[in-house]
């Protein structure tokens, strides 16, 4: 693999991630999304499944493991988004909870809530972009045989 094939790689990630982002957006402004684009843990979606399978070969730079953490809690919140736009709604326990809380108040309170989650989203989204930009200064940065002893 060539230093051009692992900056495609990355640049690849970075795309993908920025349409991931785009579905959460769309569920937070009440879009359904099918199937493909349902939350999954960080490790089964396509980066995830390169950065812990191909993309291990980057794991000695330095830039590589900055990426490990905000991807994670990427999901988990992308996760949280979705549980609050698709999951059941549960209205508070009590008779006066039961009395005051209608199902459109709970649907109300839960968009806005997934809109606060989605701005979390994007500062965590930045990082990981930030991220993914300077292991691809780093690798850009390695001289062909440096590459050659990455596989």
């Amino acid at each position: 693999m060539t230093k051009k094939d692992i900056v495609i790689q990355l640049r690849a990630a970075k795309a993908a991630h920025i349409q991931w982002r785009a579905y959460a957006q769309a569920i937070v402004n009440g879009f359904s999304v099918d199937q493909n684009h349902v939350p999954v843990i960080h490790t089964n979606c396509k980066f995830g499944q390169w950065y812990y399978g191909k993309g291990q070969m980057l794991s000695s730079i330095p830039g590589y493991s900055s990426i490990d953490a905000p991807h994670a809690m990427l999901h988990q919140t992308y996760m949280e988004i979705f549980k609050l736009m698709f999951g059941q709604i549960q209205k508070p326990k009590g008779l006066f909870g039961k009395m005051f809380s209608s199902e459109d108040k709970i649907r109300e309170k839960n968009a806005k809530k997934a809109n606060e989650e989605m701005e979390k989203l994007i500062d965590i989204s930045e990082t990981l972009l930030s991220a993914l930009t300077s292991l691809e200064k780093q690798v850009m940065e390695l001289s062909d045989e440096e590459v050659s002893r990455l596989f």
